[in-house]
């Protein structure tokens, strides 16, 4: 099946806003990440795993600055922006992942998110 790129990251974002803001039935492209969607670094650390996971990329490996993402508009632009190898920015597959592999990299994130917290206390 093949992916479409932006729907997975918006997907992604709301799933993780979902957890930190409360429910949302969807996130626009122009909403702030930190002031209108409550998200952390570490949220958009999270969200950068999980893509990388679900679509192959991490444009940011290749250079990409993460401090110029402010909005989903901003992260939607840094990926159409990669180039095309693994880590840098096209697809590298055009199935879905598996669940499973999904599901770890949402564990790792969470895993991150309470080390944190435990280091804030």
């Amino acid at each position: 099946m093949s992916v479409d790129k932006h729907e997975v990251i918006k997907a992604t974002v709301l799933e993780i806003v979902n957890e930190v803001d409360g429910p949302r039935d969807q996130v626009e492209e122009d909403q702030l990440l930190v002031d209108q969607l409550g998200l952390s670094s570490l949220h958009l650390a999270r969200i950068v795993a999980v893509l990388e996971v679900e679509l192959g990329i991490d444009p940011f490996s290749d250079g990409a600055s993460i401090t110029g993402v402010r909005t989903i508009g901003d992260l939607l632009r840094v990926y159409d922006a990669g180039g095309g190898q693994p880590g840098s920015g096209q697809d590298a597959q055009d199935d879905t992942p598996h669940p499973t592999e999904r599901r770890r990299a949402v564990a790792r994130g969470n895993r991150a998110l309470r080390l944190d917290a435990r280091n804030d206390s």
